[in-house]
């Protein structure tokens, strides 16, 4: 009889104990749900956009020292270096990745990139490309034309008439880092 006392108590006392347990550990999920509940309360306060205030998107947001980086770290001799071109696409400025289609043109001169807008962010016609074909142009060395479609209309640039354009030849710009940060910080004005 003495043995089975023992056993109920320990059984009570293991059971008293996992109550124990259960209720800190109820008392914690309810304290860290708080806590989530209250942080996420909080970072939406200071995450909501104001409706009114325009959205420049992502290449006028980035600053114009961190533009100039990315160019300068993306800057390639070849229009057949894929993954740099695709990246001084989006670096140039012709919209975030996903609103166009490339097409490289590589097999013999005059070797051009064809960018073609698939959800342009404003109408094509009231949409100035000279300074991103410009960007593009002088980062890719063997670069010779930038062509911009949208449904049906065509914007193009050859390096020639950006060289013009610039008043000097447009291949400095991914040669020589002062040119190419006065020329970004040039398009903030």
């Amino acid at each position: 009889m003495a043995h089975l006392t023992r056993t109920a108590r320990t059984a009570r006392t293991a059971r008293a104990a996992r109550t124990a347990r259960t209720a800190r550990t109820a008392r914690t999920v309810r304290g860290s749900l708080g806590a989530l509940v209250l942080g996420a309360v909080a970072l939406a306060g200071c995450t909501t956009p104001d409706p009114d205030a325009s959205n420049p998107g992502p290449s006028a947001t980035v600053g114009a020292d961190a533009r100039a980086q990315a160019l300068w770290a993306h800057r390639t001799a070849y229009v057949g270096d894929n993954s740099k071109v695709i990246a001084l696409v989006g670096d140039a400025g012709f919209g975030p990745a996903g609103s166009y289609a490339l097409s490289l043109w590589t097999t013999r001169k005059p070797y051009a990139v064809t960018i073609a807008l698939t959800d342009p962010a404003k109408p094509f016609e009231t949409t100035d490309f000279s300074a991103p074909a410009t960007l593009l142009l002088g980062t890719v060395t063997n670069l010779d034309a930038v062509h911009v479609t949208a449904a049906g209309q065509t914007y193009s640039m050859t390096a020639g008439e950006a060289s013009t354009a610039l008043g000097h030849d447009v291949k400095t710009l991914g040669t020589d880092r002062a040119a190419l940060d006065e020329y970004v910080r040039s398009l903030r004005d």
